[in-house]
């Protein structure tokens, strides 16, 4: 968001030159109300790409495991790396991403991502690990810099649909790829299969690279200072939010993560018949991703959200383990909606809280998504480990589950946003103000 440094006369004397400041440079004035649209457009395909390889390598554990002649645990660090590089990487991405500007960290992040397509090269896994590693920081990079243009170039009325639309993208590509990717290890192989992957999102950054504008080092994102990093860090929503993403996220990636392989092994299921369990687990959560960004333009409370998927995750999740066909299938339409219901507010809270500018807002995301990532590692390496060691997953996928609830719980300790919090807050600022 940036600082308006105007006078009041400045405004009626010179609207050309305040608009122009509130659409960021470089578009002309009169130009940002379409050219948004261009610029959410290319957006999308970046966020489709990275959901392409987030979770690509799901399905694809029983042929790594043979490749590279490693067990469950191990294999499992092909997710779990990923996940912990994102949280780690988040929030020294959202200050590079305040410093370059949104546009050039959205082109080195584009091209970190593309090193997917690089597997094929990987003779070992150690250098496999290194591919998704790299992955990985381009996604925190991603993640760290979007938000900022999002806050550039659509007013609030709109940021609810926009940042739903970009997790359906993921979805999308994530849901793909689960289906996909196994069918593609008959011609291609499974390190072909990844790095078709790779390449979707070297051409997606090729056309940022020609459509994006904006948000540039220098302007406003210059900015930054370590007192908005202090800010964030003490917010309280933020905290609660971080927490309570942490018990949903590594809960529904370690799902998401083993039970292709859950349905393999102990179902009998084959590859591709596992693989498509998984996608429909993806293309279901897309359903949700749906729900989660349109409801909130109608509803003003952000919070019954959380609590609906800390609350559906493990009951939903317990159907798609102890269930076949055909329940099998209606608990991964309500797995599916209740997993990504949520994800739309959290990108949408930090947005809303009171004081955010556009570098405190990534890195508030940045927060929020590295408390979520860094769970994503512990929690299926947990239950990757726990299947070497009793040969089943049930404990395992039992305790992930166990910690979706803790969304529940720090939705209720949370204040809201969205229509209702701003209504409190300015009850708050008006009395204060008389004073």
């Amino acid at each position: 968001m940036m600082r308006d440094e105007s006078t009041p006369d400045a405004a009626v004397q010179r609207p050309s030159s305040r608009k122009a400041k509130h659409v960021s440079q470089p578009p002309a004035p009169g130009t940002a109300s379409s050219y948004r649209l261009v610029i959410e457009a290319a957006i999308l395909l970046l966020q489709f790409s990275m959901g392409l390889s987030f979770m690509a390598v799901a399905p694809l554990f029983p042929p790594i495991m043979d490749a590279f002649h490693i067990d469950n645990a191990t294999v499992s660090l092909l997710v779990g790396v990923t996940s912990l590089s994102v949280a780690l990487a988040l929030v020294p991405a959202s200050v590079l991403a305040a410093r370059l500007g949104a546009r050039s960290a959205l082109i080195v992040g584009g091209v970190l991502m593309s090193a997917t397509a690089l597997s094929p090269l990987a003779g070992s896994f150690p250098l496999l690990l290194g591919t998704r590693a790299a992955f990985a920081l381009g996604a925190a990079i991603n993640l760290s810099a979007t938000p900022a243009v999002i806050l550039r170039w659509f007013p609030p009325k709109e940021m609810a649909v926009v940042n739903g639309a970009n997790v359906i993208a993921q979805s999308l590509g994530v849901t793909l790829s689960m289906i996909i990717g196994p069918r593609l290890v008959g011609t291609l192989g499974w390190s072909g299969a990844l790095a078709t992957f790779g390449v979707m999102a070297a051409g997606s950054t090729v056309l940022w690279v020609i459509l994006g504008r904006g948000g540039e080092g220098g302007h406003a994102d210059a900015s930054f200072r370590m007192s908005d990093l202090r800010a964030v860090v003490g917010n309280r929503t933020v905290l609660l939010l971080s927490a309570g993403l942490a018990g949903a996220l590594g809960a529904f990636i370690s799902i998401q993560s083993w039970l292709p392989t859950f349905y393999n092994a102990q179902r009998g299921y084959s590859l591709e018949e596992a693989g498509a369990i998984g996608g429909l687990l993806s293309f279901f959560g897309i359903v949700g991703a749906l729900v989660g960004s349109t409801l909130p333009v109608r509803v003003p409370q952000r919070r019954p959200f959380l609590i609906a998927g800390g609350v559906g995750i493990p009951l939903f999740a317990a159907g798609a383990i102890l269930f076949d066909q055909p329940v099998l299938y209606v608990a991964l339409l309500l797995l599916g909606i209740a997993g990504w219901i949520f994800m739309p507010v959290v990108f949408t809270i930090p947005m809303e809280i009171p004081g955010m500018t556009g570098a405190r807002v990534g890195i508030a995301v940045a927060l929020v998504l590295g408390a979520g990532n860094l769970a994503g590692f512990f929690v299926p390496l947990m239950v990757g480990t726990l299947r070497d060691l009793t040969g089943s997953f049930t404990l395992g996928l039992a305790l992930a589950c166990g910690l979706a609830p803790l969304m529940a719980l720090c939705a209720l300790a949370m204040p809201e946003t969205g229509p209702v919090g701003a209504r409190a807050h300015r009850r708050v600022e008006v009395p204060a103000r008389s004073r």
